[in-house]
This record gives C-alpha cells, sequence and structure tokens, in this order.
C-alpha cells in the first residue's frame, strides 16, 4: 500500500507541476483508469491500489491526493464512487517555481495598484464632486445678491420717479443679469437663486401680474420696517440662512466687505453704528483677528468693511457672518483687495492689533 501509495504520489504530483507550468496538452487530473494501469505497469498488486484508494478517503489528513466523483465538490466515501485523481501537491521545477512567484507578486502588485488607482479615482471624484457644488452655491449667493441688489435699486429708482412700475418681471431681471450666452450654462444656478430668495428673502415679494396683456412672475421689493419690538431689543443675530461645513476654505485676502447690515433711512442717533460694530465682533468673538470695522453710514446697502490681520482670519469671519440673519436682513459677504481696502480707508493702515467690543451691549446670537 505505501508503495502504490508512493507511486501514485510522484505521477500525480509530475503531471499536477507540467499542467501548473505551462503544459497543457494534457489536464491536471487523470482517469481512474488510467491511474490502474498506471499501477500495472510499475508491477504493483491491484488489491493494493483499491486499498490504497480507499486509505485516502478515510484519512482526515492531506496525503497530497484528492478523489474526485462524478461532481468535483461533492465528497467521495468509497472507491466505487472514484472517477479522477488529482494532486494536491503539485512537483514543478526550481525555474517554474520561480517564475509562478513572480507571476504572483506582479498579479498582486497589479491588483494593489488597481485598488489604489480605483480609490484615487473615488477619493478625486468626490473632491470634485465637492469642490463643484461649493463653487456652485458661491454662485448661487452670488447670484441672490444680484438678483436683490437690482430690486433695490428699482425700488430706489421708483421713490424718485412715481411713473416707474413698482415691480419687475422675473424674466427681466434675468435678462439684466445674465447675458444671453451665459443662461443655459446658469440656468441651474438662477433657479437655486430663485428658490434661495423665495425661502430666505422676505423684502423680495413674488406676485404674478399682467405685463404687456400677459401674466408673468414679479418681484416687489418692499423695504423692511423695524417693529416696536425690535427697535428695544436693538440689533441682534437672527440665525443662519444655511450652514457652512467643516472644512477650511482658502481666503484669498485678509479684508471683507459685509452688506445688508443696517438700513441707512431706519438709523437715528450719532452713534447708531457702534451697535453694528459690536454685533459683528460679537459674532465673530472666537476670532483675534480683526484689526479694522468701518461703518459706511451713507451706503444704501448697509455696507461694512472689515480688515482682518491675516486671511485666515478674515475667511473665519467670513464663514461666521455670511449667509446670517441680522435684524430682519440676510447678510452677504464678499472678499476685497487689501490694496482697495487701503485706498477706501486710508487711515486702516496702521491698524495692526485685534479689536475688541466697546461699551455698547450686544444681545447674544441665535
Amino acid at each position: 500500500m505505501l508503495q502504490v501509495l508512493g507511486s501514485l504520489y510522484n505521477h500525480l504530483g509530475v503531471i499536477a507541476g507540467d499542467y501548473d507550468c505551462g503544459d497543457h496538452a494534457h489536464t491536471r487530473r487523470i482517469s481512474l483508469e488510467d491511474a490502474r494501469d498506471f499501477i500495472l505497469e510499475k508491477n504493483l498488486k491491484y488489491k493494493s491500489f483499491n486499498d490504497s484508494l480507499q486509505r485516502i478517503i478515510n484519512s482526515t489528513s492531506d496525503l497530497g491526493m484528492r478523489l474526485i466523483g462524478e461532481e468535483s465538490n461533492v465528497r467521495v466515501r468509497n472507491v466505487a464512487e472514484v472517477r479522477f485523481l488529482e494532486s494536491t501537491h503539485p512537483r514543478m521545477s526550481l525555474s517554474c517555481r520561480i517564475w509562478r512567484a513572480c507571476i504572483s507578486v506582479l498579479r498582486k502588485a497589479l491588483l494593489f495598484l488597481i485598488g489604489v488607482a480605483v480609490v484615487w479615482f473615488v477619493l478625486a471624484y468626490i473632491h470634485y464632486r465637492w469642490r463643484k457644488e461649493e463653487e456652485e452655491v458661491r454662485q448661487v449667493y452670488h447670484m441672490a445678491e444680484r438678483i436683490t441688489d437690482t430690486l433695490q435699486s428699482h425700488s430706489q429708482r421708483c421713490r424718485d420717479d412715481e411713473a416707474l412700475p413698482p415691480f419687475l418681471p422675473m424674466e427681466n431681471v434675468k435678462n439684466m443679469i445674465i447675458p444671453q450666452h451665459d443662461r443655459a450654462r446658469l440656468r441651474r444656478v438662477w433657479e437655486r437663486a430663485v428658490a434661495f430668495i423665495c425661502k430666505h428673502e422676505p423684502r423680495a415679494k413674488q406676485e404674478l401680474r399682467s405685463v404687456g396683456g400677459q401674466d408673468c412672475p414679479v418681484w416687489r421689493w418692499i423695504p423692511s420696517i423695524r417693529s416696536t419690538l425690535q427697535r428695544s431689543q436693538g440689533k441682534i443675530w437672527q440665525g443662519k440662512a444655511f450652514q457652512w461645513d467643516r472644512r477650511t476654505y482658502p481666503s484669498p485676502t485678509p479684508c471683507l466687505k459685509i452688506r445688508n447690515m443696517f438700513d441707512p433711512d431706519m438709523e437715528v442717533g450719532e452713534t447708531w453704528h457702534l451697535p453694528i460694530h459690536d454685533a459683528i465682533l460679537d459674532r465673530c468673538r472666537d476670532n483675534d483677528g480683526i484689526a479694522h470695522i468701518e461703518v459706511d453710514k451713507s451706503s444704501h446697502e448697509g455696507c461694512v468693511y472689515i480688515k482682518c490681520l491675516a486671511p485666515e482670519h478674515a475667511g473665519k469671519a467670513f464663514k461666521a457672518l455670511h449667509g446670517s440673519w441680522f435684524d430682519g436682513k440676510l447678510v452677504t459677504v464678499k472678499y476685497l483687495r487689501l490694496d482697495r481696502y487701503h485706498q477706501r480707508f486710508p487711515h486702516a493702515i496702521h491698524s495692526n492689533s485685534p479689536l475688541h467690543r466697546t461699551s455698547h451691549v450686544v444681545l447674544p446670537s441665535s
């Protein structure tokens, strides 16, 4: 039996090794009849052959040979079910083993590189989508700001010229803001900006009017009137219209221009700008880099200018202020070049230390 097992082990190992090394003229396994003929050629006893096969079937350890029946995935239980024999320990030359090892290493390296490439592609795509969404959001806010500027300007002209209609068709506003060659590209930005204004800008009232004999949607600008309660409470922050994520975006300049912080027609007194000064510092209380604040008292857009010690401080102030509600108005912020800032406010050149709040009390922001 040991002679039969040893002969079968060597014979099956050579056949399997040749097949694994590239010789596909024969299969990796041999039939039961071919195994019997091999045993007879070796002048070994046929009874020992059957006993050897049964020994392989009964063994719980790996003897280097596998017996296969009609179905390769079903374990055989007796010699009568055996149809093929196959080696589990193929015998290969040293050169073949080295070649197979190199192929295995190259295959694994290729799979690793493919995995790295897939992960890189996914991360690059996610980053691209983030950047694209960020850019589109910035375009939406800029578009909404231009729409409100147009409506405010038209409302101001209506005060000076009573012959002008107190509303503007939405299609006319779009034609005034977006050049014709950009309308298809900015269609989604326009739709999102309109939805944003409808949700967050109560002063832009949408109506349905007959213009040129056809009903079309129009905008009417309704200036905000501060209630008695708001007068008694003072200027307060009233939450965010949208939330920024936790990512940090690079700031191109240390200066900012803030709009819609006040309505000059509603402000009274000589020091009405001081609470606005304090409100900005209160909103940016975790930012010690604000060096100069200038309230443009004559601005019809309610503009306030900020200079920070470094661009990273301006970036923090941008995220804290942009898209916030203040005194019933939606605040928008954009960056301003340092040279333009110093040209407008020469005295701010020497402002190089953090500002602190004045004695005016600002209510906690919500």
